[in-house]
């Protein structure tokens, strides 16, 4: 199989999801970090990077590695699903916050969390992402040191392209306790940073994420916009969901233009969704490395209509736990009914289906001659051998035919 001997081999295998980690390494004078043709984030080297510094990226990558939950954070306590992984608790969980919990993607959970741990002083701030204040079609990552920095910031749901761990090493030089909030593969990062920076346990207190749908390519949000015959330098507002769960797709021009979308007329279908190749040979998109991973709780996948917003949650880790049950006794959030390992299949088909089918992806792809992500504890494996054959067989095939557009 073809060797990762530079970054552009990751960037070209289609390995890469631009989560911006290889920069906060290198620094932005090795590595810039710019939207490409295909409307994804990718790195590239501009000056020549260290072989000490390409080591560091290579065992850190999401592209290259992704492990499960770290050994020594299984809870004797904790249950263990072939499909989801280790967990302690299943629940319902939303923000007690009215308007959080309207305004946020589902019913605001992570906002809520993140703003206990602002509020109780337990981290000095909130590494998350945010609308870009400039460009609101597009993502940034921000250090939240309040509520209003946290909350005015368009901090819900950002589907397309972001480099969240860009930041990373300025927020462990800065030498303060706090939270990340990011997707499953940037929390994958962490961790395996985590080996090598003592820093980042020791400062980076809790890793919250979210079950994960996938980062869609910019081009998918260029099409909603021209549309409407609308071009991003008008843009003043550029909503994915929220204000409502699932709320619309909603943009707003300067010149006071409104145009909306129904959820599922925009991102009901999935073979639409136009997602980054990285993600559909994802071995973990529901935060197995996190202390909590907030989801959506439709019955089936998918939204029947509107509802006041309810997250479901997968406690993972003792520090998980307490987290929850402390923010919901100081007020942040309301702890709803338990819920089994059954109802997460039901809310998230496509993501048993997608744990299912990697392991034959990522072999269709060796089969390519083409580099793909090493895995520990995420029995991928296990579940390719339960598989049918020709579950399998059209696995491979359909990631083969894919392999062509990387």
């Amino acid at each position: 199989m073809t060797s990762i001997n530079k970054l552009s081999d990751i960037v070209n295998n289609g390995l890469c999801i631009g989560c911006g980690l290889c920069q906060s390494i290198t620094g932005k004078d090795k590595i810039e970090i710019s939207m490409s043709d295909k409307g994804r984030l990718e790195p590239k080297e501009i000056n020549k990077i260290s072989s000490d510094n390409f080591n560091k990226i290579l065992n850190v990558c999401p592209g290259v590695i992704v492990d499960g939950l770290p050994k020594n954070l299984v809870d004797q306590k904790a249950k263990h699903n072939l499909v989801w992984g280790y967990y302690l608790s299943l629940c319902y969980a939303w923000s007690t916050d009215d308007k959080i919990r309207f305004e946020s993607s589902t019913g605001g959970l992570l906002n809520g969390l993140s703003l206990y741990l602002l509020e109780s002083k337990k981290v000095k701030f909130i590494l998350h992402t945010v609308t870009d204040p400039e460009k609101p079609m597009r993502s940034i990552s921000k250090l939240s040191y309040s509520k209003n920095e946290l909350l005015d910031s368009g901090s819900c749901s950002r589907y397309g392209p972001a480099s969240p761990l860009d930041k990373f090493h300025f927020a462990l030089n800065l030498n303060q306790p706090f939270a990340f909030v990011g997707k499953p593969c940037d929390i994958s990062a962490i961790r395996q940073l985590s080996k090598s920076d003592e820093r980042v346990n020791k400062l980076c207190k809790y890793l919250l994420t979210l079950v994960c749908g996938g980062s869609t390519e910019f081009t998918k949000s260029q099409d909603f916009i021209e549309s409407f015959k609308v071009k991003e330098e008008e843009l003043t507002v550029f909503r994915y969901r929220g204000f409502g769960n699932p709320g619309k797709m909603y943009i707003k021009t300067k010149d006071g233009r409104e145009h909306d979308r129904e959820y599922n007329s925009f991102w009901g279908e999935e073979s639409t969704w136009r997602v980054h190749f990285r993600c559909k040979i994802c071995p973990d998109a529901i935060g197995e490395s996190s202390d909590i991973a907030a989801l959506d709780t439709w019955r089936g996948g998918s939204p029947k209509g509107e509802d006041e917003g309810f997250n479901a949650a997968i406690i993972r880790t003792k520090k998980g736990l307490n987290l929850i049950d402390d923010a919901a006794k100081a007020g942040f959030i309301h702890i709803g009914g338990k819920l089994k390992i059954e109802d997460i299949d039901d809310f998230q088909p496509h993501q048993v289906n997608k744990k299912k089918a990697v392991y034959a992806r990522h072999e269709g792809m060796r089969k390519k001659n083409i580099p793909t992500v090493s895995t520990n504890r995420l029995r991928i494996k296990e579940l390719y051998d339960l598989n049918s054959k020709d579950f399998n067989l059209k696995e491979e095939q359909g990631i083969s035919s894919r392999i062509k557009k990387i």
